[in-house]
């Protein structure tokens, strides 16, 4: 038997999903285009209906509860089998259409360019949306239910997600050619440390980010001299070729930033000995329930994404 439910309850659920996601009934309001009033109105009957506070209000915003974090999980799963649904009752005759939303950082959209075009021509009903995004934003996308899926790189692997690893990319220190740091083959931590660093300048960045991509604690130790922070890859590799510092990067990111030039006006020292190697992959939340086009070109980029997709940079010491 299925138990009955008041008519109204997925909007509240909806009403609260936006709520949680902006901390604010006055921000959700506004992306619903509901009033205010109506979705506290909502609140109240739904926390009402399940016994239970799903928010502690402040003057200034509102906090989640425990409850309230479980009911989000289950709010998202519950959406995202009622979008599962409609696209498989609406899937005629095997036919793939519909959309498909992907997060992805930036090495990884530039490498899936040709395997996207070639679905996107063997499927011309699908609609797909690439979101461009830093690894901590890719997995936040993915944890929220925001995009169908995610593919970027990782050190370590966000709650709540699964990962399907397709390659690894190694940690690099990146130097001028013909730079002057007298470093050996294979730099050692002392070597780091005596070092100019070019460093990547993000926002929020946290523990769910890839410490090639910032500074947090897995390679700040080793950062003793910043020259300078900016917050693209291709301006990093700009600024050492002017000889302003190194850079620390991985295999993925140098291959989709760096000229197109022979030989390479870099020299790349491999550093996987003491920093982590970089996981590259697709992120799925648990319990999503996959559209059959975002089945398809998960498919797609599962066989073109190999082991050695990677690639070894030229100019590698």
């Amino acid at each position: 038997m299925i138990e009955e439910l008041n008519g109204d309850f997925i909007q509240w659920l909806r009403g609260f999903y936006y709520i949680a996601e902006t901390g604010s009934i006055r921000r959700a309001a506004q992306l619903m285009n509901r009033s205010a009033s109506t979705l506290s109105y909502q609140l109240k009957e739904l926390e009402e209906n399940l016994n239970t506070v799903l928010f502690d209000r402040y003057r200034k915003g509102m906090l989640i509860t425990p409850e309230g974090r479980k009911l989000l999980d289950w709010t998202i799963s519950t959406f995202e089998t009622l979008k599962g649904l409609r696209s498989e009752v609406g899937t005629l005759q095997g036919e793939i259409k519909g959309r498909i939303i992907l997060s992805c950082n930036l090495p990884i959209a530039r490498k899936i360019v040709d395997s996207v075009a070639g679905f996107r021509v063997e499927h011309p009903e699908v609609n797909i949306l690439i979101r461009r995004a830093m690894p901590y934003e890719v997995v936040n996308d993915v944890e929220t239910s925001r995009v169908d899926f995610g593919f970027t790189g990782l050190t370590s692997l966000p709650g709540n997600c699964e990962f399907e690893e397709l390659f690894v990319s190694r940690p690099l220190l990146v130097t001028r050619r013909d730079n002057d740091y007298r470093l050996p083959a294979q730099p050692g931590l002392e070597d780091l440390e005596r070092l100019p660093f070019v460093s990547f300048l993000s926002e929020q960045m946290d523990d769910k980010g890839d410490p090639y991509f910032g500074s947090n604690a897995t390679t700040s130790p080793y950062i003793r001299k910043t020259a300078i922070c900016v917050n693209s890859n291709f301006l990093m590799l700009q600024y050492v070729l002017r000889g302003v510092g190194v850079a620390l990067m991985d295999e993925m990111s140098i291959t989709s930033s760096s000229f197109n030039v022979s030989p390479s006006p870099f020299r790349l020292y491999p550093l996987d000995r003491f920093l982590p190697v970089v996981h590259y992959g697709l992120l799925l939340r648990r319990r999503k329930h996959l559209t059959p086009q975002a089945s398809a070109l998960i498919r797609r980029l599962r066989e073109e994404c190999g082991p050695d997709s990677a690639g070894n940079p030229a100019g590698l010491s």
